[in-house]
């Protein structure tokens, strides 16, 4: 079993030895402090990770499809690959994420700070960006952006292929 600490001191078990590819799907996350854990290929798909805490984090190819994730703090954090389409993110700090390659798309980010973050061929098509801070976020050309989205309006750094 696997012990998830919350801010209040309560604390919940999954099974398994591994957060790597676990099953959590739906769960109430909501305060749980998840700093440095490895959620490779996890499936958060639709999980409450409200004010959660996922600094330092693996996240690669997790499956956070519709996870709400308002004030989430997720510095450091690493996406590559990771399904986030139609998460909400309101207000949640990403900064110095890397989102490489991540599925974006529908995704609610608006509010939310991605300052130093990394988009190198991640979808945001379709996605709220409204207030977003992107200021030295990075992406590339393979980037794709809401239609009408012009990234380094936003202090967004465009890097050569």
């Amino acid at each position: 079993m696997v012990t998830i600490q919350y801010e209040t001191g309560e604390h919940i078990e999954v099974a398994g030895s591994s957060l790597v590819g676990a099953e959590m799907a739906n769960l109430n996350l909501h305060r749980a402090v998840l700093r440095g854990q490895d959620l490779r290929r996890a499936n958060l798909s639709g999980a409450n990770l409200r004010s959660a805490c996922l600094d330092d984090a693996n996240c690669n190819e997790a499956n956070l499809s519709r996870a709400r994730m308002p004030a989430c703090r997720s510095e450091r954090t690493t996406f590559v690959r990771a399904r986030l389409e139609g998460a909400f993110m309101r207000c949640g700090f990403f900064d110095h994420a890397d989102f490489t390659c991540a599925n974006l798309s529908g995704a609610n980010l608006g509010g939310a700070s991605f300052s130093g973050a990394v988009f190198g061929g991640a979808d945001l098509s379709g996605a709220d960006l409204e207030g977003a801070e992107l200021r030295g976020a990075s992406a590339d050309a393979s980037t794709r952006w809401p239609e009408g989205f012009s990234p380094a309006e936003h202090g967004v750094v465009l890097l050569d292929n």
